[in-house]
């Protein structure tokens, strides 16, 4: 199996998630008052209005098979006012570029703030009834059974729906929970980059008050250390939680070390996914996921340059700095420290998505992925050190702490090159495997 890049071919560049999350999230920004330069430095020979430009920018750009964010101050802020230099990186034009407001270290917080309010508008608990999400904010359920969807980072409540809704299975599933709950069906939209899950779910216990009966509690990604956090906090009356791909030991994706590494490999896999047919709803959180963070965290990271990255840079994002991998992550640590106040029953779903790299679309994993098989100078971009569903590690899918809240009934996909992270609830295995538990 070859792993060599081949750099004198172009990489085939899909426009279409960038220009979806542009549209969704406003990630490209009309011009504002133009800077004034002085006026020696607009008489110099070559300047043109455009140096004027206030705005920074963050670009995509191929480097030899490979997807890469550029970050570019302000033309007027450039040295010698040229307004855009992607040469000097040497990676070529810009296949696709966002002009913004500049967005400095003191503004990542406000940053991220209106990053999860485009990536989850509705957020709060909201109910599924005769067909839709309804806002529900203080819901009243008096000793009935309640399901409870909990969805991951970049997402929320609507992708259950609509991945279940895909397919004939799903269908099936969703009709099953309208036979077993009813209108008792919750759904707890939350920001997942701004703040930490323990908050979330210190306001998803205030939303639960006034449900009194037993809780199931069906939880996708960053989703699962919302639940965990509210078991082990709060007095709920949850009777099984199944986890699914959920980051329970954190995720390599969130290395302080690889966060710039880890942005490049959400765009080449949103890329990827949207060549080989994918659909947009499960490749859209990627991509405005992806982009959403090079926006506000692009000056901070320093993207294109070759400098090292400080800690400080996830730590300024409270959703990543949670998911950690536990051996350097200190509410991970808390979260593990002690048996969690309610020990329901436990299932987890995992999956080891690798992709036939051959295939051109997916040459570029082998530079983000420990697979025995590297390339020259490839190290650095090393993100996942084995098996991952391109977004959570497998191993920590089924970690349950030390010492063990219990033992969880494990559905393992395996090796598989058609279901990854945001694609779980399209496969019929697991569509199955929850209808088993929820019945």
């Amino acid at each position: 199996m070859s792993a060599v890049l081949n750099s004198s071919t172009p990489l085939t560049f899909s426009a279409a998630p960038w220009d979806a999350a542009d549209q969704a999230m406003g990630l490209r920004e009309l011009p504002g008052p133009p800077t004034e330069l002085p006026i020696a430095t607009r008489r110099r020979r070559g300047f043109t209005p455009q140096m004027q430009d206030a705005r920074a920018s963050v670009s995509l750009h191929d480097d030899e098979g490979v997807l890469r964010w550029i970050y570019e101050p302000p033309p007027s802020q450039s040295i010698r006012g040229r307004a855009r230099r992607a040469s000097f990186f040497g990676l070529g034009d810009a296949l696709k570029r966002f002009e913004f407001q500049d967005i400095g270290p003191n503004q990542v917080t406000q940053g991220l703030t209106q990053l999860d309010g485009h990536l989850t508008p509705q957020q709060g608990m909201r109910q599924w009834i005769n067909g839709a999400l309804v806002p529900a904010p203080a819901p009243k359920i008096k000793e009935q059974r309640t399901l409870l969807l909990l969805h991951g980072t970049f997402s929320n409540s609507d992708m259950w729906f609509e991945q279940l809704g895909a397919t004939v299975s799903g269908q099936a599933l969703l009709k099953q929970w309208d036979a077993v709950y009813g209108k008792n069906i919750l759904a707890f939209d939350h920001a997942t980059l701004s703040v930490g899950p323990w908050l979330n779910a210190l306001d998803l216990h205030q939303n639960l008050r006034g449900v009194t009966g037993p809780i199931d509690i069906v939880c996708h990604s960053r989703g699962g250390l919302v639940a965990s956090w509210l078991l082990r906090l709060a007095p709920v009356r949850v009777k099984q939680v199944i986890f699914v791909g959920s980051p329970l030991a954190g995720t390599s994706l969130a290395s302080p070390y690889r966060l710039r590494a880890a942005l490049d490999m959400m765009a080449n896999v949103a890329n990827a996914l949207s060549l080989a047919g994918s659909a947009a709803s499960t490749v859209f959180p990627l991509a405005a996921g992806a982009a959403g963070l090079a926006k506000v965290l692009g000056k901070t990271l320093k993207l294109g340059a070759a400098l090292p990255i400080a800690d400080v840079a996830v730590a300024l994002v409270p959703g990543l700095a949670s998911q950690q991998l536990t051996s350097n992550n200190a509410e991970s640590q808390r979260l593990f420290a002690d048996l969690w106040l309610v020990q329901p029953k436990f299932a987890v779903v995992t999956a080891d998505f690798e992709p036939n790299v051959d295939q051109p679309i997916w040459k570029f994993w082998t530079r983000f992925k420990n697979i025995g098989i590297q390339i020259a100078n490839a190290g650095a971009d090393i993100v996942f050190p084995g098996a991952n569903d391109l977004v959570v590690d497998t191993d920590s899918m089924t970690y349950m702490g030390l010492p063990a809240q219990g033992v969880p009934d494990v559905l393992t996909l395996g090796k598989t090159a058609v279901t990854y992270h945001t694609n779980y609830f399209r496969d019929a295995a697991v569509v199955g495997f929850l209808a088993s538990k929820l019945k």
